[in-house]
């Protein structure tokens, strides 16, 4: 085998079985197969894997390294001379070379293309031409561009490969390194804030050396720890900064530009919003498209789905790299308040919509940007500059935030933003009523007078109009109904709901009288309850609205339970849970699993109401909020807890409860709708995710030793769950370890 870089490949080759056989598989069936990825994937030591293991072509396989060839009239001789070719020619013929290869089967590696893009294209395109039996695996940051080429994605590793990619080599550098648990724990976060980029845990797990495990993920992002070098390598496979400069060098300067622009996404983002908001005088959005498209050519973005979502995202060492280059040109304000007003834009949007047929559509586009959100309203509570911005964006710290597990995060940026002064008195009393709702459901009744105390002055300044009344009304009908006094609740909320109306504010009438619904039930008025209720309905029918009516069902539905119409409160609130799984609203799937766990016990069908229970109860704690803050719901819940309990003996009745809490979501959702049956119960409890990965583990025959040495964790660690997971599957040997463990996948259907 020619061409050979003796000493690149002298470390152990980890993982990537997948890859090996994909890449093995696509160089049977196509002739032009181009590893394509950004530096530091892997992409050269994977091709030269695959060769190594590739049969058929009697020796007849070539491997050229381009990487430190510069000169693009040099690359015929480079490759003439990695395949044994003597030419005199200023220009070798690449007739010479075809004649060399012949007509028998023969392979060609030509390994880092990107910077000789075109002469590279060429050769090949006229070697596969002249040589009908030579195939071509290539490596770059961009494709060749050739008819008939085969473009394979390199990815990331995996977690599990990351990790024993770590292990291995830090083992190299310090053979006495036998990780801790601790050190298990800090070297998993490090692969995951890594991203499964080969080269960055190389180059971390050589820092083993000088420090531990702890320490660099500490001092992951501060750049202060020595970047170590490898002898003997190119210089651009030497550090993460060389390896993303030759990605920077090999760019066009509008290319560079945009790179840098697109840094102030601090996750994923789609092409609409790069589109908005990095175009300016000199880059209309037109052509912002277009340099996109070269960086995603480059390899730099990648492109996560084929469809007309798809979404664009730039690894963190690339990002970070931008941000630099953005920072050394003082522009980091400029494009970080054109992120921020985007989505400002993006929130007042989905404000005026807020009553239309859309709101599901809305809900999984914030699910989407939620990272691109939180950066927004973190530079906008940053400075005094921004704080009118955060303000205006209190609706999807209301409706998303506080549904989604966000409510703490929500209360400290309008708590941040509430420091300043603003001039809008409007979007300033509104932002109050919203803190003073999100912490009162959070049971942080305190936070929410000290965000009512203001809101009340605002109210009764003598330029205080209507406007500012009804939001005091509102915010104080909550206060006082989450804080023991649901009868007051209700009184103020049936003022604020006038006031509303009378001002023409339907979603928020509509949402008061929701609350007004839950008030008058929680102060045991539930005709009532249930009239405001179907008022709810009646505002929003007309505009198509449904994340208040599916609330409102849920009302309905709890109301009809208490009443004894255990059968209608169970279609109610399945028709609610379908609306909230459809949006992923976690409060309102919480709530609605709740009522129906309550309602299986109703039925005597205990052992559905406990996983059900459990359910509920890690989706309290995912989301921070707890039935407490509701004293009425809270009352309901002890009452079918007892009544669970008393169908089941205690040891069942916990047991069942924890298979609730183990369950995704999802899962939980299609129980709770009778769509799926619950998951087989084992006397021994529910596998834990570590356990369940050490399972499948030991299935494929892994040794305990093996499985320490892939996880990073102790022998004695293994040991423990092994132990473990073999008693809740109620095995008594490793090797029936797979069959139970396809046992316990939860069963579907009816």
């Amino acid at each position: 085998m020619a061409g050979d870089l003796s000493g690149a490949n002298l470390s152990r080759f980890v993982g990537r079985a997948r890859e090996l056989e994909q890449v093995g598989d696509l160089l049977i069936r196509h002739r032009l197969v181009t590893l394509v990825g950004v530096g530091g994937l892997g992409k050269s030591r994977l091709a030269s894997r695959v060769l190594d293991q590739i049969d058929g072509y009697d020796g007849r396989i070539w491997r050229v390294e381009l990487g430190e060839l510069s000169d693009t009239g040099r690359l015929g001789h480079h490759v003439a001379q990695n395949l044994g070719v003597a030419t005199g020619a200023e220009v070798p013929d690449v007739a010479s070379l075809a004649a060399h290869i012949g007509a028998e089967s023969a392979l060609l590696h030509l390994d880092n293309c990107e910077h000789l893009i075109d002469a590279c294209a060429d050769l090949v395109s006229r070697l596969l031409t002249s040589c009908p039996e030579l195939r071509v695996l290539a490596t770059s940051r961009q494709p060749l561009g050739l008819p008939g080429e085969r473009l394979y994605p390199v990815p990331r590793m995996d977690h599990v490969d990351a990790v024993t990619l770590f292990g291995d080599r830090a083992a190299a550098v310090l053979p006495t390194w036998g990780p801790t648990d601790e050190d298990a724990r800090a070297v998993a976060r490090l692969c995951e804030a890594l991203e499964g980029i080969p080269l960055a845990l190389e180059l971390a797990a050589v820092q083993i050396r000088s420090f531990p495990a702890t320490m660099l993920v500490e001092h992951l992002g501060d750049r202060i720890l020595p970047t170590p070098e490898f002898r003997g390598q190119p210089a651009r496979r030497t550090s993460l900064e060389a390896c993303v400069r030759w990605s920077y060098d090999l760019c066009s300067p509008a290319e560079q530009a945009l790179w840098s622009r697109l840094s102030v996404f601090p996750g994923r983002f789609s092409a609409v919003a790069a589109e908005r908001i990095c175009s300016d005088d000199r880059a209309e959005p037109r052509q912002v498209l277009e340099v996109l498209a070269g960086l995603v050519d480059k390899s730099l973005l990648e492109r996560e789905s084929d469809d007309s979502d798809a979404r664009y995202r730039m690894l963190e060492i690339i990002r970070g790299f931008g941000a630099d280059r953005l920072r050394e040109a003082d522009e980091t304000t400029r494009w970080r308040t054109r992120h921020r007003d985007h989505y400002l834009q993006l929130v007042e949007r989905f404000s005026a919509e807020l009553m239309g047929p859309d709101q599901s559509a809305w809900m999984s586009l914030f699910r989407a940007e939620r990272t691109n959100l939180t950066a927004a309203l973190d530079f906008a509570t940053s400075t005094p500059e921004g704080a009118p911005a955060a303000l205006r964006m209190a609706p999807v710290l209301e409706h998303f935030f506080a549904s989604s597990g966000g409510g703490s995060e929500a209360l400290d940026w309008l708590g941040l933003a509430l420091e300043h002064d603003t001039s809008d008195v409007r979007a300033r009393a509104n932002a109050l009523r919203v803190g003073t709702f999100i912490a009162s459901i959070m049971a942080r009744t305190a936070v929410a007078e000290r965000f009512l105390e203001p809101l009340r002055d605002l109210s009764e300044a003598a330029t205080a109009g209507d406007d500012l009344r009804a939001l005091r009304l509102y915010a104080e009908s909550v206060w006082h109904a989450f804080s023991g006094d649901a009868a007051a609740g209700a009184e103020l909320a049936e003022r604020g709901v006038h006031l509303l109306r009378e001002l023409g504010e339907q979603w928020l009438e509509a949402n008061l009288l929701f609350l007004r619904g839950l008030m008058l039930g929680w102060a045991d008025r539930p005709e009532e309850a249930a009239d405001v209720y179907r008022a709810c309905l009646r505002v929003g029918a007309p505009h198509g609205e449904r994340w208040l009516t599916s609330y409102a069902m849920w009302g309905l539905g709890l109301d009809a339970l208490i009443a004894g119409r255990t059968d209608e409160a169970i279609e109610l609130e399945r028709d609610a849970l379908r609306t909230k799984a459809e949006f992923h609203d976690a409060l309102g799937i919480g709530l609605t699993i709740e009522v129906l766990a309550w309602a299986a016990a109703e039925h005597a069908q205990a052992r559905e109401a406990a996983v059900l229970l459990g359910a509920a109860e890690a989706i309290w704690q995912v989301i921070g909020l707890t039935v407490a803050a509701m004293p009425y719901v809270s009352r309901r819940r002890l009452a079918g807890v007892a009544r669970t309990q008393a169908q089941l003996s205690a040891d069942e009745f916990e047991r069942l409860v924890d298979v609730g809490r183990s369950l995704p979501q999802d899962e939980a959702v299609s129980i709770a709708l009778g769509e799926a049956r619950l998951p087989r119960d084992r006397t021994g409890g529910v596998l834990t995710r570590r356990e369940r990965e050490i399972a499948r583990l030991v299935a494929e025959g892994a040794s305990n030793k093996s499985i320490a040495e892939r996880l990073v964790i102790s022998v004695r660690t293994v040991e423990s769950h092994v132990e473990s997971l073999m008693r809740k599957l109620d095995v008594a040997s490793r090797t029936l370890v797979g069959t139970a463990l396809a046992d316990d996948e939860p069963a579907a259907g009816p």
